[in-house]
């Protein structure tokens, strides 16, 4: 069954846009993302809007451009295999991690919260009249194609933002300044919005987080000074586990309608690199395997790189999770390794079974452990 919302948790375009994102199952450049991508320009106020040559949609609500200088982003698509119909419930969740919680999940596929859940944030700010430039992007989930495009043609526009800000990050309390060990946001920044949305949330922890791997906003780090994401409750994206934790979502759609966007801190200077990254996120995916040998004593930050990695290749998408095992056992010559790897042998056991050991292992010996399980000789 599908989740029934009373009236006085849910506003009506929230609802009905998360309602339809979650029905809907839309992998890149397919019959599912076109439609919902339809349907949502449908919703957008009237003068305001276009699509440009990648698909992405500009909503542009800021009335003056030197007053109103955020940019608000989330992607349609998602990883499913294909597409129709998706089924979804809410129900007590049993897990650990989100006990007592009211989560929604989806049955026996990809919840789609990843970003359904971003869309209808944007929406929602947008019926109620919150002054911003809304970009809804495609093909994020294939490496950031929507972004890449609006970062390479719209610069005009983006440079007159101060801000970027993605609702596109698992959990409930990140505000991430970091995206693949590149500096996206100043702390003093990721601080400010921050103590926004606690004040403005029901019981929210939100604090800067530095573990960020990948979202559009990656895009804009050399445009615009200040890029982030933000957690809007969903976990183990990517996977037929998947849930959202409706009542921070809920909390969150209340809480963005009290940010006082327009005066937060604006520090980072987006044509000074940060002394302290490793390495660029120009390149987004393609530049994983170079960011996660730069720094080994980063554990933390590795372990996401792989956890996520072994999401995507719960859905079919398995080249980054080759890529970083390749780099681990052979770091000299990472292609030459990778001629020795059978992905048809990452089976969904043995995929489950390297999820729990990369909470309880390295990352360096879960990667030598997937390597030894695919390897094959030429």
């Amino acid at each position: 069954m599908s989740f029934k919302p009373t009236k006085e948790l849910w506003c009506a375009t929230l609802y009905k846009v998360l309602h339809k994102a979650l029905g809907m199952k839309r992998p890149h450049a397919t019959a599912g993302t076109a439609a919902f991508s339809a349907w949502l320009q449908t919703k957008f106020p009237a003068n305001t809007w276009h699509v440009d040559g990648a698909g992405n949609m500009h909503v542009d609500l800021r009335g003056d451009p030197t007053i109103h200088r955020t940019l608000f982003v989330a992607h349609v698509d998602t990883v499913h295999k294909t597409t129709g119909k998706n089924v979804y419930t809410w129900a007590d969740s049993k897990s650990l991690a989100q006990q007592c919680l009211t989560t929604i999940t989806a049955k026996g596929d990809v919840l789609g919260a990843d970003d359904g859940a971003g869309v209808a944030l944007l929406m929602h700010m947008m019926s109620h009249g919150i002054p911003a430039y809304y970009l809804f992007t495609q093909g994020e989930e294939r490496g950031g194609i929507g972004a890449k495009f609006a970062a390479k043609n719209y610069g005009k526009v983006l440079v007159e933002m101060d801000r970027a800000i993605a609702f596109d990050r698992r959990g409930t309390d990140s505000v991430i300044s970091y995206q693949g060990f590149s500096r996206c946001c100043s702390d003093t920044f990721g601080d400010a919005l921050a103590r926004e949305l606690n004040d403005n949330g029901d019981n929210f922890f939100y604090s800067v987080d530095p573990t960020g791997v990948y979202t559009d906003t990656a895009e804009f780090v050399d445009i615009i000074p200040e890029c982030t994401n933000i957690s809007v409750g969903y976990y183990a994206e990517h996977s037929d586990r998947e849930s959202l934790d409706i009542y921070h979502f809920i909390s969150l759609s209340n809480a963005v309608l009290l940010v006082d966007w327009d005066n937060l801190p604006t520090e980072r200077d987006p044509l000074v690199p940060d002394p302290l990254e490793a390495t660029s996120v120009s390149s987004a995916y393609g530049d994983w395997r170079s960011a996660f040998a730069w720094d080994r004593d980063d554990e933390e930050m590795a372990r996401d790189y792989l956890i996520d990695a072994i999401y995507d290749a719960q859905v079919g998408i398995t080249d980054d999770l080759i890529d970083l095992m390749c780099e681990s056992v052979y770091p000299e010559n990472p292609q030459f390794a990778a001629r020795f790897v059978n992905p048809k042998l990452l089976t969904e056991e043995m995929l489950e079974e390297a999820l729990t050991h990369a909470r309880t292992y390295d990352t360096d010996t879960v990667l030598c452990m997937l390597f030894d399980a695919v390897h094959c000789e030429v």
